[in-house]
């Protein structure tokens, strides 16, 4: 499946969602979960702004079957978001 298609199912599944504004100040940060669906606003500013959206490596591999189902918040998340719960 191609970006493209992808972005338009996601579009599609979160269209119905609530929009929700993430704003703040200089210096600020969001950590935000992986499946979050998010856009960037217009800048009617005068001012140059800059966004950067590193990625944040987790400390050890994420398991999405485990033995003893102890599976962190963030696996978690993601096997409901595959629907493997």
């Amino acid at each position: 499946m191609s970006m493209f298609a992808v972005a338009a199912e996601v579009e599609a599944a979160s269209a119905h969602r609530p929009l929700a504004y993430a704003t703040g100040r200089p210096g600020d940060v969001y950590l935000c979960h992986p499946f979050l669906v998010h856009a960037a606003q217009p800048h009617h500013g005068k001012r140059p702004r800059f966004m950067a959206q590193p990625p944040l490596h987790p400390a050890v591999p994420n398991e999405l079957e485990r033995a003893d189902g102890a599976y962190s918040p963030v696996e978690t998340a993601i096997r409901e978001g595959l629907r493997r719960h």
